[in-house]
């Protein structure tokens, strides 16, 4: 009889591989898939921050809440009404407001626009997203 040398892996040794692998896969992966949404939702919250800051900061030196959000980026007419039809102190604006890299409103990061619910009797923004956020709220909520 001779002593063959073994030159690779059994079958049984394939498989524990297989198994670990696959469990340290499903332990990985929803954790990486969840970080993206967080990523997001901070986001969103920093965007809504900002926006809001924006706002008070414009109806402190005007005299009343932009009548749009495009109000904070560009200075209103000579005349203009603010969101409460009080008439706006052009004189006093002291924009733009927010400063983006592309020179608009931010995007909302799940709705790839800048398309955010703004009620400008009340100077309230929220988003417009129709999403659940990871602690059960609505987006359109924060």
């Amino acid at each position: 009889m001779t002593n063959r040398k073994s030159k690779g892996f059994t079958l049984i040794e394939m498989l524990i591989v297989i198994v670990v692998i696959a469990i340290l896969a499903l332990i990985v992966i929803p954790r990486l898939l969840g970080a993206g949404r967080k990523a997001k939702e901070a986001t969103l919250k920093g965007d809504l921050h900002q926006l809001r800051n924006a706002i008070q900061q414009f109806e402190a030196d005007c005299g009343d809440y932009p009548a749009s959000l495009d109000d904070l980026q560009t200075a209103p007419a000579a005349g203009s009404q603010g969101g409460s039809g009080i008439d706006l102190d052009v004189d006093g604006w002291q924009g733009p407001y927010l400063r983006t890299p592309d020179g608009g409103l931010p995007k909302d990061p799940f709705t790839g626009a800048a398309d955010w619910d703004y009620t400008a009797s009340s100077g309230d923004v929220h988003s417009s997203s129709t999403l659940t956020a990871i602690n059960g709220e609505n987006y359109s909520d924060w």
